[in-house]
């Protein structure tokens, strides 16, 4: 069996670094060929920027200098605070020798001293719509007692193969659902007058949304936690489009929607959260949200072709207003959650 430590990542270890990024660019190429490309600026930029309200842990199994296995440990500290996320990863070379099993007792390790009870991960898994993709990672993690707890489609929206003309159609009409309703664009940090509500809509997320038997709770996003989002993203060279629906007559934030651009990425982008307050349904605000902020991207990125988002299987309704405005199935991934002892 082959010897191996498992050591937190050291940013300042140049040699362990690189190790570590060409590990990932190699379980990218091996796993999940089809669906969005990775590059090296995010997890890179990662290593040495912090979340206010949570702690990031990188860690690596290492032989003779060279990382076999990755695992990222993800402790948030204001909200669900019985959780611990993760991402793990093991080099098409090295599996089958017990590296992943050692991470995962790692895993299960760090969150126990945490005070956690419950881990989970987000795993793309195969399916026709992108048939090379493995499934090696799932197959770990149900074999060491995970279940799956979330079932999510992988969506992408080819925007040269958008029909603009029928965009058109279904924005005007909408706006015939939404009149006393306007929008109001912004990037980064949401403007003084739109800061309370849009902080109120990313906390729906969190309860609003299809969650399967994933045990995610409630979280009380504040407008001091966008602010320090809005750092962070810029820290690390991410352009955040957003738009938000308001309600004229009150001022009130009735929807949002955004899109992240990383740095690196001159092709790929991710679509954000997208949510309308339950008070305000019935209006079409989704599809005009929509609607107007991917038509935002090609002014900021004119290169830009693939916009990326994912829901769960069950949400049919923002579904249909993804399909409605480009995105096609592209694939699917799923959540496995453990509970500790």
């Amino acid at each position: 069996m082959t010897h191996y430590d498992i050591v937190r990542v050291n940013p300042a270890d140049h040699a362990l670094v690189q190790s570590w990024v060409a590990l990932q660019a190699a379980v990218d190429a091996h796993d999940f060929t089809g669906l969005r490309p990775w590059t090296p600026v995010y997890p890179l930029t990662g290593l040495i920027t912090a979340d206010a309200a949570g702690r990031n842990e990188h860690w690596a199994a290492v032989c003779d200098g060279k990382v076999l296995g990755i695992l990222d440990l993800n402790l948030t500290d204001e909200d669900n605070t019985h959780m611990a996320g993760f991402w793990l990863a093991v080099h098409p070379d090295e599996r089958r020798r017990g590296v992943g099993s050692a991470l995962l007792r790692h895993l299960e390790e760090r969150a126990a001293e945490e005070g956690r009870e419950t881990v989970s991960s987000w795993v793309p898994v195969p399916h026709e719509s992108s048939p090379e993709v493995r499934g090696d990672a799932a197959s770990l993690l149900v074999a060491k007692g995970f279940k799956r707890s979330l079932d999510t489609a992988i969506r992408r929206c080819d925007l040269d193969a958008v029909d603009e003309a029928e965009l058109d159609r279904l924005r005007d009409d909408a706006w015939k659902r939404a009149e006393g309703f306007e929008t109001v664009a912004f990037i980064g940090a949401p403007p003084a007058d739109l800061i309370e509500g849009v902080a109120y809509l990313h906390s729906r997320m969190y309860t609003d949304m299809p969650l399967g038997d994933w045990d995610l709770q409630e979280a009380a996003i504040t407008p001091q936690r966008l602010l320090d989002w809005d750092r962070r993203r810029g820290q690390r060279g991410i352009l955040c489009l957003q738009v938000a629906a308001r309600e004229k007559a009150t001022g009130e934030i009735a929807g949002l929607t955004e899109v992240h651009i990383e740095a690196g990425s001159e092709t790929h982008c991710i679509q954000g959260d997208t949510i309308v307050d339950p008070r305000f349904r019935g209006h079409r605000l989704g599809t005009i949200l929509k609607i107007e902020n991917q038509r935002r991207i090609r002014k900021w990125r004119p290169k830009m072709r693939y916009v990326w988002t994912g829901n769960a299987v069950a949400n049919e309704h923002m579904i249909a207003i993804n399909e409605a405005v480009g995105y096609r199935l592209a694939g699917m991934e799923q959540v496995f959650q453990k509970k500790l002892a």
